[in-house]
């Protein structure tokens, strides 16, 4: 059973009112004596206060809830020990869930962070999130009043804070970096179409093509879901398309690129160049290091908590956009064109 302040009072044999006193700080007129035989109690009984309780009174209860997709991509990972590790310099509980990319678990679990008296949530929205069903989430928050901050995945008409990447840049810096090295047949593995991160990588990769007066072609791009299979796939069918570069728009799906390749008997960088995006760990560990766009994700997590405690102490959370700068981590996975 949880020690209560009346535990105490039995105890000590002082009352629940100098006790409650004593334990939360307020006890300026009673005795250094008092005080230290009740702390001491306390700490005997392991006594620690009812957060829901102190939640009720204080209608704070210093707790954040953090809705991620996939925990076990090495991205999400690092967001949420950025998350985490910025909740615990300010003082505040974190709450994990994660939905495996699942819209309907998105909407149960901002109702189950509701139900726990979060302050607020950081909310990354499922893959699977249509443009309907991502206003679904968002205008739940907003009908149960709980202040939220988006990060990575922005929906276009969200009024919000929003924590992410400039996309359309590292889609550029990727797609130009290959151009460099006198590559012409770019294929793309891109993430799904919903997703305005996605459709700003594309972004990217069409500007810089146009710089190089290059015709943007559709058929070079195979439509994936930020995942290992997608790379599976998208090779075979971008290698039926004569490419001698591959754009994959997270490094899941390089990996997924990279192992088919390798299968199909084409070697990285010699028969095809390889730029991943996201630099995560594994990235510099492959048999052939890959070259990838770094998202500065662990920073985005702590960037993230700031916003959002700032907007609950203020009681606003002002609309705007947060955008980090992508850097282009260049190895061994890319190398000039050759002719065949």
């Amino acid at each position: 059973m949880r020690t209560t302040i009346k535990d105490i009072a039995r105890y000590t044999g002082f009352s629940v009112t100098t006790i409650s006193l004593v334990l939360n700080g307020k006890a300026k007129k009673i005795p250094k004596q008092t005080k230290d035989v009740i702390l001491e109690a306390a700490d005997r009984l392991n006594y620690h206060p009812n957060q829901v309780a102190v939640g009720l009174v204080k209608k704070r209860t210093n707790t954040i809830g953090l809705i991620i997709s996939d925990v076990s991509n090495v991205f999400f990972s690092n967001l949420a020990k950025g998350v985490e590790d910025e909740c615990r310099r300010q003082d505040w509980n974190l709450i994990l869930c994660n939905t495996n990319d699942k819209h309907s678990r998105d909407i149960s679990y901002i109702q189950v962070l509701a139900d726990k008296g979060v302050d607020g949530i950081l909310f990354c929205m499922a893959l699977d999130s249509s443009k309907k069903k991502g206003m679904e989430s968002i205008g739940l928050m907003e009908k149960l009043k709980i202040p939220f901050v988006m990060i990575d995945r922005f929906l276009e008409g969200a009024r919000c804070c929003f924590v992410s990447l400039n996309h359309e840049l590292g889609g550029y810096m990727a797609t130009e970096h290959l151009l460099k090295l006198g590559h012409r047949r770019i294929g793309c593995v891109t993430g799904p179409d919903v997703l305005e991160d996605s459709m700003a990588r594309l972004t990217g990769y069409k500007k810089a093509l146009a710089e190089y007066e290059i015709d943007f072609e559709p058929s070079l791009l195979y439509h994936g879901n930020y995942d290992r299979e997608s790379g599976i796939n998208g090779a075979d069918y971008l290698v039926d398309k004569d490419v001698s570069a591959i754009f994959a728009f997270n490094d899941m799906c390089a990996y997924g690129v990279y192992n088919r390749l390798k299968r199909l008997g084409k070697s990285v960088p010699e028969d095809i160049s390889l730029v991943g995006y996201d630099n995560i760990f594994f990235s510099e560990i492959l048999d052939v290091p890959l070259t990838s766009v770094e998202q500065p994700v662990y920073e985005m997590g702590v960037e993230a908590v700031k916003q959002l405690i700032d907007g609950i102490n203020s009681g606003n959370c002002a609309e705007k956009s947060i955008l980090f700068q992508p850097r282009l981590i260049v190895r061994e996975s890319t190398s000039e064109y050759k002719e065949r």
